[in-house]
């Protein structure tokens, strides 16, 4: 099966607004997906919502053909098979790199410990890192720490990862490392759905681009199509100021 995602009708109501408001989406295994679109337009919720961080008003979402039920076990081992990297790393502060990449294999029974072992080491050494092994996160830099974030949703062997403005919090001269590594997984064709606001980089490695206004996708299509060429007057107003 080629479709890995098919989510329909999705929303996520609030209070004051619809942060997600009747997305209908399928993401075909291997694909990159870019969300793009001004601040608050609820790319990131959307995509919280995919993994259930929060928890969706309405709409369905199918994962490899399975309708997702939103609680127990099968919930837990959707998510397993679907990684997520923050913003702000969210590394466990009190464990060394080595451990903070091989509790969830282990902890989930997707690995015996020395074999999350095994792919720890390995994964720290593509990455240049292996030295760090033992080190705590408060000893590395905001780049190193990303990129132990996303080689940690590695060891769990996904199907999918889901990157929640990866790069954001970094210094700008750190942003090079992250988009090497997440260059280099789209290549070897990781599913990866990435809310962003690198646009070159959207232009350069996105199959497809969506641009999100106010929890509606307003337009999807080649980065060329959407970024480079879009009919849409909101869109090219966006795009005109960012670019």
């Amino acid at each position: 099966m080629n479709n890995l995602f098919d989510i329909r009708n999705l929303v996520k109501a609030f209070p004051a607004v619809r942060a997600v408001d009747d997305v209908s989406l399928t993401v075909n295994k291997g694909e990159t997906v870019f969300i793009v679109g001004p601040s608050g337009s609820g790319k990131s919720t959307f995509l919280r919502c995919l993994n259930y961080l929060e928890q969706p008003t309405a709409g369905e979402i199918f994962f490899k053909g399975q309708k997702i039920i939103p609680h127990g076990k099968k919930l837990n081992q959707y998510r397993q098979q679907v990684g997520m990297v923050f913003q702000h790393f969210n590394l466990f502060p009190h464990l060394t790199i080595h451990k903070n990449i091989t509790l969830s294999p282990v902890l989930t029974g997707r690995a015996t410990p020395q074999e999350a072992a095994a792919k720890a080491d390995e994964l720290l050494d593509r990455i240049g890192l292996y030295d760090k092994r033992n080190a705590y996160p408060q000893q590395l830099s905001g780049g190193q720490k990303q990129r132990i974030a996303i080689i940690r949703a590695l060891a769990m062997n996904p199907d999918a990862i889901l990157f929640d403005e990866p790069t954001s919090a970094l210094d700008p001269e750190m942003v090079g490392e992250v988009l090497t590594l997440m260059r280099e997984l789209s290549q070897e064709g990781m599913t990866m759905l990435v809310v962003t606001h690198e646009i070159g980089f959207a232009k350069e490695i996105a199959d497809r681009v969506l641009f999100f206004d106010q929890g509606k996708i307003v337009e999807q299509g080649s980065a060329e199509e959407v970024i480079e060429h879009s009919t849409n007057e909101r869109v090219r107003g966006f795009f005109s100021k960012v670019l």
